[in-house]
């Protein structure tokens, strides 16, 4: 998984496959987060600034790349999430969080995924609000510089 890691947490029952339609826009690739609507039968990959509390449910982090085409449907197995489970992933400013009191500042800010360059990320510094879908929970900085360590709220969660 490219972008995210996880930390620590239960990795779940492995990998659960979910139908991707055919003629996607973008299509999802190890790593990326995946979100699913909620009475549709495909995910897709998600978009910056999710998840939205709400309006995007998390299935899970990619494990491997999609295989739709532009006619026909595809399929992406992803590590579906529970509450117990802590990511990793960079932070969308590294300066942000490159001293241990600034980023205890921030523990328990409840936050989004972002997207920038190809990259996902997480935007530590987006205001805390209750319909953001990830928490930023405690890290070593000095042990995991540029990271931020963070898990999916329930509400969030496809199935959680």
């Amino acid at each position: 998984m490219a972008d995210f890691t996880l930390f620590n947490g239960t990795p779940g029952l492995g990998g659960v496959k979910h139908v991707v339609a055919s003629g996607t826009t973008a299509s999802i690739a190890a790593g990326d987060p995946v979100v699913k609507t909620i009475g549709g039968p495909a995910v897709a990959v998600g978009a910056d600034g999710i998840p939205v509390v709400g309006t995007d449910y998390m299935a899970g982090i990619a494990i491997n790349a999609s295989t739709e085409t532009a006619s026909a449907k595809g399929y992406v197995t992803v590590q579906p999430l529970n509450t117990s489970q802590i990511w990793l992933a960079p932070a969308k400013s590294a300066t942000a969080v490159d001293t241990q009191a600034e980023y205890d500042a921030l523990v328990g800010n409840q936050v989004l995924l972002d997207l920038t360059s190809s990259t996902w990320t997480i935007d530590e510094s987006a205001a805390h609000h209750a319909d953001n879908g990830c928490v930023i929970e405690y890290l070593d900085v000095s042990k995991h510089p540029g990271k931020v360590a963070f898990s999916f709220r329930a509400a969030a969660i496809y199935n959680a």
